[in-house]
């Protein structure tokens, strides 16, 4: 016997009443449900003239797709008639329009004209649901599940499809409450089992997994669920013993087998998760859509040597060609393969990615020293995207610079800029190429033309402060520009440590300590660990310092910003 399938993943409410639902058959257009007793003729409702008018526009109205008149007209005879056939109708109108308050306030009264309906309990239990408030909407379920317990909760999952993510933890906390009052419902104990799990509660959650299983072992989410909370209990071994004796008893369900890849590659298990995997492959060749979801898991886990195979099959397969080319051109890129890399990218044929793959192709030539085959391509890229000109300009002048040829950079920017005269991105790279070659009359000179075509861009601002406040003694200058921008970005590490130099360069470093101190725990840059060591030295913590000068020349091996700081400061060629 297999473990039901069908069921999307991760969505609380399609699955919570599966075992229950599945044992309680409801009647479908094509399985008409058995006829039923008439029900005894109940006289025609009597409306005097303003009802019967006021009616009418409603239903005019209604006809002409005003439903908020419509909606009007119907709630105020909802409340001054005594028909509850008006007042379902105005309670429907109000859940349909998305108004949960009126729609529980009509409900109210629906359900005081026409006590114990059915339909009426689950507008309010959802209302009450989009409210908040799991309490009320709980009394509701209540009602429902003690008349027709499977048919109830049939009917509650069909109602709570449109209830957004806090909807369907409040969905599900109401049921969980009523699970001691129906303990033989496993649909119940799972509820109370996921409003446990939210609330961090994990062992009560395990024990209520467990007495859902008690009522129905087969009950796949509440299996599903018991792995995963004996992994975040800590018990992992445990946890996979558990799911390879599902995979041994219900070999065709393919959620366990997600559910066991997933958490071998939170736990770091990497060889178990590709296995797994390639296991997985074999098994179900066409569900490449699954396997794509796995991998870019794992991909987000960092875990790439477990989801390498399975991308490069997916590319063998022909499957998604330009993803699978761009995610196996990252991975060959960050594991220091840029052959691999650039062939991958070279590859990416079209789609929003293509040109940026290019692009990121060219750069990755300029480092392997094909400096020619690089501007070749860029000069292609130009050509098929003229739209893009002026960024591919910046770009290549950016990549000649980073690859220290500053003076054809400034060329290219000179040309370009003939071309696209007042081009933002243009101005603003020639003023940082015209920083590396020493050129402050130049850097100045465009700074200043971005502030005048954008005057408040905290960007500009930022570099033509920051660039007075290391190269000038316009402190003052500076200092006003880097608040400006500040004022806009506060978060930003990049003006954080422009705000703590200007201010060390005016002679408060203890001041400045904190804007540094910031700036390195977001972005540990080597200039700004240059910076922070700086001042850090200057206060006296001459350890703490080093400390720093060390690590960043970790992450940026021989730094000239941080060995010169080191120099200047200490006389000592090293931190």
């Amino acid at each position: 016997m297999t473990i039901p399938r069908g069921l999307k993943a991760g969505f609380w409410l399609a699955t919570l009443l599966l075992a229950a639902c599945a044992r309680a058959p409801v009647a479908t257009e094509s399985e008409p449900a058995a006829p039923q007793k008439a029900a005894q003729s109940k006289p025609a409702p009597t409306y005097d003239a303003q009802t019967l008018a006021d009616l009418l526009v409603a239903e005019v109205a209604a006809q002409r797709d005003v439903l908020p008149v419509t909606m009007g007209y119907y709630a105020a005879e909802a409340r001054n008639t005594a028909d509850p056939e008006v007042a379902r109708q105005a309670a429907r109108l109000a859940a349909y329009l998305d108004d949960p308050a009126l729609a529980a306030e009509l409900g109210e009264l629906w359900l005081q004209r026409d006590p114990g309906n059915t339909e009426a309990h689950e507008l309010l239990a959802i209302s009450h649901i989009r409210l908040g408030d799991s309490q009320a909407a709980a009394g509701h379920i209540d009602a429902l599940l003690a008349s027709n317990t499977n048919q109830a909760l049939t009917s509650l999952v069909v109602q709570a499809r449109g209830l957004d993510q806090q909807g369907s933890a409040d969905l599900i906390t109401a049921l969980g409450s009523l699970s001691e009052r129906y303990p033989k419902q496993a649909p119940l104990w799972y509820a109370r089992a996921l409003s446990l799990q939210m609330q961090g509660d994990l062992p009560a959650a395990l024990a209520a997994t467990n007495k859902a299983l008690r009522q129905d072992k087969e009950h796949e989410e509440a299996l599903l669920l018991k792995a995963r909370l004996m992994f975040e209990l800590g018990d992992q071994d445990k946890a996979f013993r558990f799911l390879n004796r599902l995979q041994s008893r219900y070999p065709g369900a393919r959620r366990v087998w997600v559910t066991h890849i997933r958490l071998l590659l939170e736990a770091g298990r990497e060889e178990q998760a590709r296995t797994q995997l390639m296991r997985l492959r074999e098994e179900y060749p066409s569900e490449r859509d699954m396997l794509y979801s796995l991998a870019l898991f794992g991909l987000d886990l960092g875990h790439t040597r477990a989801v390498r195979p399975s991308l490069a099959a997916l590319l063998e397969e022909d499957y998604r060609p330009n993803d699978m080319h761009l995610y196996l051109g990252r991975l060959a890129e960050d594991e220091g393969r840029p052959a691999d890399a650039i062939r991958h990218y070279l590859a990416i044929s079209e789609g929003v990615n293509a040109l940026q793959a290019q692009v990121q192709a060219a750069r990755l030539m300029f480092g392997q020293g094909q400096h020619s085959e690089a501007r070749e391509l860029l000069a292609s890229l130009r050509d098929h995207y003229p739209e893009r000109m002026p960024g591919l300009f910046a770009a290549e002048a950016d990549m000649l610079a980073t690859e220290g040829d500053s003076e054809a950079a400034m060329a290219l920017l000179n040309q370009a800029l003939a071309e696209f005269p007042g081009q933002f991105d243009l101005i603003y790279t020639r003023a940082m190429v015209a920083e590396k070659l020493g050129n402050l009359a130049q850097v100045e000179a465009d700074l200043q033309r971005l502030l005048e075509l954008k005057p408040d861009d905290p960007v500009v601002q930022n570099a033509l402060g920051y660039t007075l406040a290391d190269r000038t003694n316009r402190l003052d200058e500076a200092r006003a520009l880097i608040e400006a921008a500040i004022a806009q970005r506060p978060d930003d590490p990049a003006i954080m440590d422009s705000m703590g130099w200007v201010l060390f360069r005016q002679g408060h470093p203890d001041q400045a300590l904190p804007y540094l101190q910031q700036a390195w725990a977001v972005f540990p840059d080597h200039e700004v660990g240059a910076h922070l060591g700086e001042v850090l030295w200057t206060l006296g913590q001459r350890d703490e310092a080093r400390r720093i000068w060390r690590e960043a020349l970790e992450h940026h091996p021989g730094s000239d910003k941080v060995l010169g700081t080191v120099k200047r400061v200490t006389g000592e060629d090293q931190p």
